[in-house]
């Protein structure tokens, strides 16, 4: 089976490799040269499974031990501290070391690479995806792997009738600006990782990581921050965290990162989505490589050596997904967006009055569930109006969770449109402004 990756994503290297190493014939299209392949700072995720997929050991010297966390309230009154355990303390490491080890294994297995070849559109005939369109004219192929990011010109070219959702709405999208700053000093404090929430009133998140050698800060918004709300927050890390210099040692420009449920429907005849062009991070922080590698490894294994890429074949892989991974990570989305929706006053009451403990927010708000918060009532009840926001919230983010696990367990048109139905009847929308 001729097969075209659109995008050099993590998921649809992955894929790729993999399928290639099965006896298909895989060509990656992307617009970048090798070398600028990979953001230029650290993420976390499960090194074992990228291991797993290139039979690679992790290289000694491409990643370190991030110290404890503290999430800050918006009013910087309270701190939310998260003192992790030798077993649970997490691993960051290069995404350029991830990027090269994939690129290294797809060529081992025989992908070809067409750098510097941007992708266009979609090309679809009698309701199928045949191919890609590029700069340098159409490729045909029997399957189409989009791995082209949140905003792919190959799922947002495809036909309405695909039903497939093209465009993340408000609230879905973290516009975030990161970069490494020189480090005055060689002192590093106990508690080095600082999150903070609703970070001056605006509608998103910053951090500041103080490390031995640099100062590692993000702003993140649901908006395009802009210059100059950038340099004015600049300016404040700087007066509260002295260390923080001047100079960009690495980093220093803006990603677009996807903070939402994937998509319910990522699949058509001739096509799979994986990675960022199916929203595939978990909503509260944006961490998406576990997901997207873990998709690779399924659309893979889906496939296998039938050579078979219809929606019958491929819906399998959708429906595994969710049953596997998106339901689980959709949960948090109910819960971010309700943060989202609650000006400062609100998100500082919750911090406050021990509505929000560490036990909450410790893997991205994975252990937050509705039990939990109904322990914290009495508490609660002093602002009933954030409080029972942010309980619908939770509520919200547990029907989506059933509602993507109840996928059909085989594709019929009707029935799928009626379950994307009803996964879209659970999302909380972000109104404020």
């Amino acid at each position: 089976m001729k097969i075209t990756v659109a995008g050099a994503g993590h998921g649809g290297l992955a894929a790729g490799a993999l399928l290639s190493k099965n006896g298909h014939d895989v060509t990656v299209y992307e617009k970048n040269d090798r070398d600028s392949l990979g953001h230029d700072w650290e993420d976390r995720f499960t090194f074992s499974l990228l291991s797993d997929i290139t039979g690679e050991e992790i290289p000694d010297d491409s990643w370190r031990y991030r110290g404890d966390c503290a999430f800050v309230s918006p009013s910087y009154r309270t701190r939310v501290v998260i003192n992790y355990t030798d077993e649970n303390r997490q691993k960051i490491m290069q995404r350029k070391t991830v990027m090269k080890m994939l690129l290294d294994f797809a060529e081992k297995c025989g992908v070809r690479f067409r750098f510097n070849t941007e992708v266009l559109s979609a090309v679809t005939e009698n309701g199928a995806v045949t191919g890609i369109r590029t700069a340098d004219g159409e490729i045909l192929s029997d399957l189409v792997i989009d791995a082209a990011g949140v905003f792919s010109p190959v799922r947002t070219s495809l036909p309405d009738s695909f039903n497939i959702e093209k465009t993340p709405s408000r609230g879905d999208v973290f516009y975030a600006r990161r970069a490494y700053y020189n480090k005055i000093g060689d002192t590093v404090p106990d508690i080095p990782f600082e999150v903070f929430l609703c970070h001056n009133r605006e509608q998103g998140l910053s951090w500041c990581c103080i490390n031995r050698d640099s100062v590692d800060i993000l702003i993140g918004r649901i908006d395009p921050p802009g210059d100059d709300l950038i340099n004015k927050h600049l300016e404040k890390f700087r007066k509260d965290h002295p260390c923080t210099g001047e100079t960009v040692l690495h980093g220093g420009y803006d990603g677009v990162i996807p903070v939402r449920r994937p998509l319910s429907l990522m699949v058509a005849d001739g096509y799979a989505a994986v990675g960022d062009s199916a929203f595939m991070t978990t909503p509260m922080n944006g961490m998406g490589i576990d997901l997207s590698l873990n998709a690779g490894k399924l659309l893979a294994e889906t496939i296998g050596a039938s050579g078979k890429a219809d929606i019958d074949t491929l819906w399998k892989y959708n429906r595994d997904f969710h049953l596997l991974y998106g339901g689980i990570t959709s949960k948090n989305e109910g819960l971010k967006n309700a943060l989202l929706e609650m000006p400062g006053e609100g998100v500082d009451f919750l911090f406050d009055s021990a509505v929000i403990q560490s036990s909450d927010l410790a893997g991205a708000g994975s252990k937050t569930s509705v039990s939990s918060l109904l322990g914290k009532f009495v508490r609660g009840m002093k602002a009933p109006k954030y409080f029972f926001a942010l309980l619908g919230g939770l509520m919200k983010g547990a029907k989506m969770k059933k509602a993507f696990e109840s996928a059909p367990v085989k594709y019929d048109r009707d029935a799928v449109n009626a379950w994307q139905e009803a996964v879209k009847s659970t999302v909380l929308p972000v109104t404020r402004s």
